[in-house]
């Protein structure tokens, strides 16, 4: 056994309700500098931490609730996953107790678990130059509503009581009746965590049964018809003259709005 290795917990383990911020505190006094030098190294490089960094963190905040912890089996043998350990982290995370230290260490942790996973958006709405944030970061993830389950992004700072929470709400909101509403929450950046219904309206243009014609519509294509019709008539050139690129005019579309192929249809959300 290494200096970084968990040693054995003989204490009774803590509730998840009342964890024992004793121990975390004495833990981290022996692993701030590795973990100081493994955040350090993530910074330069500005990817996640190590595999080693994230079990000293665990092993840390493991000690709150013992070595039956799942953060604290992530610590012994890196075993584990974003589910199984974020009601523990996010429980110390939200707890007043928690310094800004103990908050960074779980922010950096949570983001390398979903990057792990490939279940989340990445720092794309973060400065890739600070440190993570998890109410920044986003996690692909299934709900059950009704009969069937739907693909949302939720905040990573959400615990299962919260997706408890989303459920009701996506329950209220009728979701499974709303193929428009289940096809815009489907979106890679589109986030559970704010007024979804506001943000669906402020986004929704239009369906359509097929993405040609959403691009026709889009690009008011038949009116570019016309015009190239006239055009041509009038210098007496053949219609194959001026050829309009389909295929470029749809990818140049795609800058403003997002095309969702959903259930027989097309829905067309501004960007």
């Amino acid at each position: 056994m290494n200096e970084y290795e968990p040693r054995p917990e003989t204490r009774e383990v803590a509730s998840p309700d009342a964890p024992d911020w004793r121990r975390p505190e004495v833990a981290r006094a022996r692993f701030i500098d590795r973990i100081a030098e493994g955040i350090g190294l993530a910074m330069a490089n500005r990817f996640e931490i190590d595999d080693v960094t994230a079990r000293c963190i665990a092993h840390v905040l493991g000690r709150a609730y013992g070595r039956d912890s799942a953060l604290a089996g992530f610590g012994r043998n890196g075993e584990g996953n974003y589910l199984s350990l974020r009601d523990e982290y996010l429980n110390l995370y939200s707890d007043d107790r928690a310094d800004a230290v103990t908050k960074e260490w779980i922010d950096w942790f949570g983001t390398y678990l979903v990057r792990r996973e490939n279940t989340g958006t990445g720092r794309r709405f973060m400065n890739e130059r600070l440190v993570p944030k998890l109410d920044l970061l986003l996690v692909r993830t299934s709900i059950p509503v009704g009969d069937e389950r739907y693909e949302v992004n939720i905040p990573a700072d959400w615990d299962s009581g919260a997706e408890d929470g989303l459920i009701e709400t996506l329950t209220d909101l009728r979701l499974p009746e709303d193929e428009a509403l289940q096809a815009f929450l489907s979106l890679p950046d589109v986030s559970v965590g704010g007024d979804i219904m506001e943000s669906f309206h402020e986004s929704y243009v239009q369906t359509y049964v097929l993405i040609e014609d959403a691009v026709r519509d889009l690009a008011e294509l038949d009116s570019l018809e016309l015009a190239l019709y006239e055009a041509t008539e009038s210098r007496s050139l053949p219609d194959s003259a001026v050829q309009i690129d389909y295929m470029l005019i749809q990818e140049h579309l795609r800058d403003a709005y997002d095309f969702v192929e959903w259930k027989g249809h097309v829905y067309v959300f501004n960007k």
